[in-house]
């Protein structure tokens, strides 16, 4: 367990007026979320979106293209059969995100106040979530980052729980929707079996409930892949993926690489490419490593070649300064206890790879409401300091 001293019964909102606020925040929540969807003159479709509905497309006329991971497209056509029509179908999905964003919210509360023995952490956290900027913007984006952090927070929702088949589905669909979201299960299951799970025989300390629902999903996608092209596999994009990390530096990154080196055609060659630039530019690679870590938590955003305005640029920057800082502070305080310190899984993956690939900041957003848990603890425990009220 811990030695953290334990925020208290002497919350700054009562476990009385808990369901009040909650509420309240919950209507704010999905009334926000209506507005930047339905009543905006911002677009909703990114040029991935186009390439979701393509291989929705595909998958609709019985065939398969690898690509893109296939979880998002698969929704999309579910959607598109539901409504033919591409304006009703974008309707359903932006509805779709509403519904799914609106529930990280009970999610994002439900968790702090379980995890953290706290109410006003987990109201904190969901205002927070509520009204958080980038959450908030893609919420109008038909894209697959809301289900995935959809579904990510709700496997740890279920695995808070203790309701493992639930929790290992939801990160099987988290997988199969963002394919770098999945070393987060499997971090989580070899964590757990290391110190919570006390039996001599180490084949008996594995979570296999969770194990068996996270690969159910991807095996099943997996297998359809096969059946279609003879390959199993999730995705597709990841040797274009490693040959952009090799000129990737923050947001510039050479997109035209692949029709460049048509003969680097395998995943393969494509890590050779990666570490032969490595090692012959070791310098080069390391600062293209900052420039990368930049882009995902900078304090400042870059321009996005010119689309993202100045004050855009200060909010994500104000946003990544909270998430970074008061996030880790939340972190460090609380990092022996074996439950509050695994919600910086989700950070660490979401970190890690893209810094080492392709650094663009909306792969970090599935990240965001474990860290906004991290700060809101940290919001109450600086209240409770400044009142002067017992930690313990």
């Amino acid at each position: 367990m811990t030695n953290m001293k334990e925020l208290t019964s002497s919350e700054p909102i009562s476990d009385k007026n808990a369901p009040k606020v909650l509420v309240g925040i919950l209507a704010l929540s999905i009334l926000l979320r209506i507005i930047i969807a339905f009543f905006t003159s911002m677009i909703h479709m990114h040029r991935d979106s186009y390439e979701y509905y393509r291989q929705a497309e595909i998958i609709l006329m019985g065939r398969y293209l690898n690509y893109f991971p296939n979880g998002y497209p698969f929704i999309v056509a579910f959607v598109k059969l539901l409504a033919p029509g591409p304006l009703s179908s974008a309707t359903i999905l932006l509805w779709l995100n509403i519904i799914m964003s609106t529930l990280t919210v009970w999610f994002v509360y439900d968790i702090g106040k379980r995890v953290f023995n706290s109410v006003s952490v987990g109201l904190v956290a969901a205002f927070i979530l509520a009204i958080f900027p980038p959450q908030l913007n893609y919420v109008r984006w038909i894209m697959s980052e809301m289900p995935t952090i959809f579904f990510l927070l709700g496997a740890y929702y279920f695995y808070y729980k203790k309701q493992y088949w639930w929790c290992g589905i939801f990160f099987g669909m988290a997988t199969i929707v963002r394919t770098n979201i999945g070393p987060v299960f499997i971090l989580l299951v070899a964590l757990e079996a290391i110190f919570v799970r006390k039996e001599t025989n180490w084949l008996k300390r594995v979570n296999y409930t969770l194990l068996a629902g996270a690969f159910l999903p991807i095996v099943l996608e997996g297998l359809y892949c096969y059946w279609k092209v003879g390959v199993f596999s999730i995705e597709g994009n990841d040797r274009i993926n490693i040959m952009y990390a090799v000129t990737a530096y923050g947001n510039h990154i050479d997109f035209r690489i692949g029709e460049k080196y048509p003969e680097i055609n395998t995943s393969a060659k494509a890590t050779k490419m990666f570490l032969d630039h490595m090692k012959a530019q070791p310098v080069e690679f390391l600062k293209q490593r900052v420039a990368n870590f930049w882009e995902l938590w900078g304090f400042y955003a870059s321009s996005a070649d010119g689309f993202r305005a100045p004050v855009s640029r200060i909010m994500l920057g104000a946003c990544n300064f909270f998430l970074f800082f008061f996030g880790l502070f939340g972190w460090w305080k609380n990092w022996t206890n074996y439950n509050r310190s695994m919600l910086i899984l989700p950070f660490l993956i979401a970190t890690a790879i893209p810094t080492l690939l392709v650094a663009i900041p909306r792969y970090v957003y599935p990240a965001h409401p474990f860290m906004i848990l991290y700060g809101s603890w940290t919001l109450v425990y600086l209240y409770k300091k400044i009142k002067r009220e017992p930690l313990f």
